[in-house]
């Protein structure tokens, strides 16, 4: 079956809506990172700001997390648990970034002023 006329303008139309959209809201450079939002368990985020260099320490459920902020990026530098995922996942630069290490029961993600994305994506 032969698309119409109707269903390709259709389908250009929609396109271009959804990429727009996109790039208006949800494209990773919409806005740089100025904080970094880390949370333990289910305590309030404690907001650290990234154009700070420093090494922070979060303390979860099997012992301290060890958070390294430099240049702009944040990465673990150390962690109690056993895998070490959290730390392989290395620096963290883009907005929407985000990585855990889920046996410390520690999150971290990165914010901008400006995040240009709604509230149930945050």
């Amino acid at each position: 079956m032969k698309p119409t006329p109707a269903d390709v303008a259709l389908i250009i139309g929609l396109a271009l809506i959804i990429g727009t959209l996109y790039a208006r809201y949800w494209s990773p450079n919409a806005a740089p990172p100025t904080h970094a939002l880390i949370r333990v368990d289910d305590a309030p985020a404690r907001r650290v700001p990234l154009h700070v260099n420093d090494r922070i320490v979060v303390t979860g459920r099997l012992g301290d997390s060890v958070l390294e902020v430099r240049d702009g990026r944040i990465r673990f530098a150390s962690s109690p648990c056993r895998r070490k995922v959290c730390i392989r996942s290395g620096w963290m630069h883009d907005a929407h970034d985000a990585t855990a290490c889920l046996p410390n029961r520690v999150t971290l993600s990165l914010a901008a002023a400006d995040p240009h994305y709604d509230g149930v994506s945050q």
